[in-house]
């Protein structure tokens, strides 16, 4: 014999099962991290193509514009990691990390805790505003006009010049008092935002010189996570008190949060994912952007091009993701916590050389620079400057030296005399 349920009390007894039920509320958190991981990803990867430089014309844009545009584009210098980079980037990843570990290990984190939030404070300000700019033009569906110009100059020479705007002036003030609230409260929600603020600017800032450098990066990083994780606590302890806004947080029971209070932090249990496993795949998804942005503009005859296909960047975006949801299942099988680069730098390598194979494009991708025309141009005559520096230092030193001997020879034929 069954009991019947009333049907007023059913939607709330499924609805309490629900919200309690811990594979479900799991799940929510997961999503969340996932949602937060691809956002910075997405952004920052469209915000890494620049379009190439085109001479207009007076009918196209006036004088003044112009010159405005080739002030913002020489402001912008862009420094690529190399291939060079890419080999020490674990070694230098591994003393810091190690040496974060012995600084927790043996001082106090109370003041430890407190120097990284001014830092992070500091830097957050600038990145933030930076961040804030981006969705503010997405807003206005054009770029923010610099109304202001500031430069500072020492003995003639010009140590420091800035373009902005007053929109500019209230996104800064508007990431100060983001960067206090973080301070004074340690947020999770502000922590997050400061996260997404520094994996967005890094992004395209950090840009890749090349397919090989990155795939030697994301293989690197591969077995600098998996040792770091799997054979020592070093990289779970730092995580864990490192308190700063490095990694993104959401709660492992997202309606005990809502009902502790949507301010709460303390009591509550956490789910995290570091910033290095969103910003290191993230550069080289946005390195697929590019790639796929080059194609477009050489069809184009080398213009600018805005819309255009992009088979790499969504293979290798989606790929990222499913990477993501394969760490985060072992995770929650093994419970245990895992290297995400097990399973992210796989899934973008092997997704980009995938699509270029099938397109026939192997060759043209191994070959592929990201550096443009202007770029190159550039680099060769700063290398060319510094070879003649060089030889004109050696050249000195050379002459220098044979006047020595020279001196010394006619000291010695002086003294036989």
């Amino acid at each position: 014999m069954s009991e019947t349920v009333p049907e007023t009390e059913a939607p709330a007894s499924f609805l309490t099962k629900l919200t309690t039920d811990p594979e479900f509320t799991i799940l929510i958190t997961y999503v969340g991290l996932i949602v937060l991981a691809i956002i910075p990803i997405y952004v920052g990867s469209l915000k890494s193509i620049k379009q190439p430089k085109v001479k207009k014309n007076e009918n196209e844009s006036t004088k003044e514009e112009d010159s405005e545009e080739s002030e913002e584009e020489e402001e912008e210098e862009i420094e690529r990691f190399s291939f060079d980079d890419a080999k020490q980037f674990p070694i230098v990843g591994s003393i810091a990390l190690l040496t974060l570990f012995l600084v927790y290990k043996f001082f106090d984190k109370k003041y430890l805790n407190i120097l990284i939030t001014i830092y992070f404070s500091i830097i957050g300000v600038g990145s933030l505003t930076q961040m804030f700019s981006y969705f503010t033009e997405f807003a206005l569906g054009q770029k923010i006009k610099n109304e202001f110009k500031l430069r500072l100059t020492q003995k003639k020479e010009e140590i420091l010049k800035v373009s902005f705007s007053k929109i500019h002036i209230a996104l800064v003030v508007l990431a100060i008092a983001v960067t206090v609230t973080y301070s004074l409260t340690k947020n999770w929600i502000v922590s997050n935002l400061l996260g997404l603020a520094f994996s967005i600017t890094t992004i395209p800032l950090l840009k890749l010189d090349s397919f090989k450098t990155g795939i030697l990066l994301l293989s690197a990083l591969f077995f600098y996570d998996i040792f770091w994780v799997f054979f020592t606590p070093v990289m779970v302890t730092v995580a864990k008190n490192f308190d700063a806004p490095i990694k993104m947080l959401f709660p492992r029971n997202v309606f005990a949060w809502i009902k502790a209070g949507v301010l709460t932090t303390k009591g509550l249990e956490f789910s995290m994912l570091g910033l290095g496993d969103i910003a290191i795949p993230g550069v080289y998804v946005a390195l697929c952007a590019r790639f796929d942005h080059y194609h477009a503009v050489q069809k184009n005859g080398g213009k600018p091009v805005k819309k255009f296909p992009m088979p790499y960047f969504t293979t290798c975006f989606i790929s990222y993701i499913l990477g993501l949801i394969t760490t985060m299942g072992v995770m929650h099988f093994f419970k245990h916590a895992q290297p995400a680069l097990l399973y992210l730098s796989p899934a973008c390598i092997i997704s980009s050389l995938i699509c270029a194979v099938v397109r026939g494009e192997i060759k043209e991708l191994f070959e592929y620079s990201d550096e443009s025309e202007e770029e190159k141009k550039k680099r060769e005559e700063k290398e060319k400057e510094e070879k003649e520096t060089k030889e004109k230092e050696e050249k000195q030193k050379k002459e220098v030296k044979e006047k020595k001997e020279n001196t010394k020879k006619a000291a010695k034929d002086k003294k036989k005399n």
